[in-house]
């Protein structure tokens, strides 16, 4: 009869058939995935070769070059050092935002309710005040208009012997020559001298100053909305400035790849909508010589990080 094992033997038994276990799991995890990989591999490359079937051959010309190793390392490499700068430029935008948003902080802390809702009453009375003051400037030179009108009308004869008359006949046929010849200066110059012939002013300055007598001198804007319009404005330039880092096109200007702008942009897309994935209703995505497609074919993993930042 076979002796049994000691306690000792056993627990060591025991716990070698344990860890044996534990382990069998992630070994066989692992044997999976890598039998999955190779599954893939096996069916991108079938992929591969069933899609040369679907090539359209390309033309060339100053719009579409022909995608070869060269300019392919080149491209490649440009697309990477623009992955970097982007990445940088990130962090740069990043630290804009964060200036921007402390910079508003201030301006509100600067911005008191109370300062801004009494000017803002005041202003509102001032705009009110002086709307009626040009109210009043218009109807009165519409009412002297008006005259004039009526005093041609009754005695010609007479009112083209009046001086006044004579005098607006002259400005509207020198307004009238400045129109013709697009001289917006000279019409406003001759404009201001019929107003000043009508007694009246119409234009924005001469209203402001007709104001102050019945409503007082426009209200002053307070230091302290002054400061925060102030940061506020500057809050503004540090956020555009923020999303002109973070953002930026695809693919890489022309000059850093020896092509024109054109012929860059052409380049990216075709690169990237190849590896989009192939399509028969989509021509971008088929129009490829044959050394061209395996060209990319050899190189689809680089040519992913490098583009989308996949591995």
């Amino acid at each position: 009869m076979r002796a049994l094992p000691s306690s000792r033997a056993l627990l060591s038994h025991v716990l070698v058939i344990c860890a044996m276990m534990a382990l069998s799991v992630p070994l066989h995890a692992q044997l999976g995935g890598l039998r999955r990989a190779a599954e893939r591999r096996v069916g991108q490359k079938a992929d591969d070769q069933s899609n040369v079937a679907m090539l359209v051959e390309p033309t060339f010309d100053n719009t579409t070059i022909e995608i070869t190793a060269a300019r392919l390392d080149t491209y490649q490499a440009a697309m990477e050092k623009r992955k970097a700068q982007a990445a940088q430029n990130r962090a740069a935008a990043e630290a804009l935002q964060h200036r921007a948003s402390a910079t508003r902080d201030s301006a509100q802390e600067l911005d008191k309710p109370a300062v801004r809702d009494a000017y803002e009453r005041n202003a509102s009375r001032y705009d009110e005040c002086r709307r009626q003051v040009q109210h009043e400037q218009e109807a009165a030179m519409e009412q002297k208009t008006q005259a004039l009108m009526a005093q041609m009308q009754a005695n010609p004869t007479a009112a083209q012997r009046d001086p006044k008359i004579k005098e607006m006949m002259a400005l509207m046929q020198e307004m009238g020559a400045a129109q013709a010849r697009g001289d917006a200066a000279a019409t406003q110059r001759t404009m201001a001298r019929l107003q000043t012939l009508f007694g009246g002013v119409t234009d924005s300055a001469g209203i402001d100053r007709s104001a102050v007598a019945k409503c007082g001198a426009r209200p002053v804007k307070p230091a302290s909305m002054l400061a925060a319009a102030a940061m506020n404005a500057r809050a503004e330039t540090l956020e555009r400035d923020g999303r002109a880092l973070s953002g930026g096109g695809v693919g890489v200007r022309g000059a850093e790849v020896g092509m024109s702008d054109v012929q860059s942009r052409m380049f990216w897309e075709r690169v990237q909508s190849w590896l989009a994935g192939m399509r028969k209703d989509a021509p971008i995505t088929v129009t490829f010589t044959r050394s061209e497609y395996d060209l990319l074919v050899a190189r689809r993993a680089a040519l992913r990080k490098a583009f989308n930042g996949a591995e």
